[in-house]
């Protein structure tokens, strides 16, 4: 995980600003220019919610699925400590970090360097919330994150490209790397009955996933500013 203290300044220059971008790209040329990124330290996982088995207050629905509640708290509890292994052995936030820089590097001819003091352009993410949800046991399981990126030019000090990205997307199973095997939508049930070694690959498939569609935006907003010249 790579992490510096340029971030303290990019907090401060950025705290009054809220789900906002900035486009300069059409101002640059960036082929053969080196590029590097960097991820601030990221926030714990969250897997599942608070309300997953929140029957809404109704004290008989409460009786009549107390047996079933209590059972599929076990299962959920035993799932989790399985999840939070997994999450545990793929870094996330520092595939993201790995793969969208590539990906960038793909989509503007960049050179990827890892050193960031040594780079003409240096790309900042923060994530501020990741992990999964369901609304119940047999709904389907969500990944959610919310990131910040900023492409900084290096050389002059000056923000070229900023955006919040805020994605919830369905898993499926080609998303998690298991093809049709779990269908087009995989339930809180199904995520739980993969074994440890399955979740750890299919973190890795999605963290690879979430790092394409964040170079893609930027691609998209590469597209629009110098369509809009």
């Amino acid at each position: 995980m790579q992490f510096n203290g340029m971030w303290i300044l990019a907090l401060v220059a950025s705290s009054m600003i809220v789900h906002c971008s900035s486009n300069r790209l059409h101002e640059y040329q960036f082929k053969r220019k080196s590029a590097s990124a960097i991820m601030a330290a990221p926030p714990r996982a969250q897997i599942f919610t608070e309300s997953f088995f929140d029957t809404g207050g109704d004290p008989i629905s409460t009786v009549i699925h107390i047996g079933t509640r209590i059972a599929k708290e076990v299962e959920t509890y035993e799932a989790q400590k399985r999840l939070d292994s997994a999450m545990q052995q793929v870094d996330i936030p520092e595939q993201i970090r790995r793969r969208s820089l590539e990906r960038f590097g793909d989509y503007f001819d960049f050179r990827t360097i890892g050193s960031s003091k040594d780079a003409d352009f240096l790309f900042m993410m923060k994530i501020t919330k990741y992990g999964i949800e369901a609304d119940s046991w047999n709904a389907s399981v969500r990944f959610k994150i919310d990131v910040k990126i900023r492409l900084i030019d290096n050389i002059k000090n000056r923000e070229v490209w900023k955006k919040s990205i805020h994605e919830r997307m369905p898993i499926s199973g080609s998303i998690f790397g298991l093809g049709d095997a779990v269908g087009n939508v995989m339930t809180a049930s199904a995520l739980s009955n993969l074994t440890e070694e399955g979740m750890v690959t299919g973190f890795s498939h999605l963290a690879e996933y979430t790092a394409d569609r964040i170079a893609e935006k930027i691609q998209e907003d590469f597209i629009k500013a110098h369509t809009d010249q």
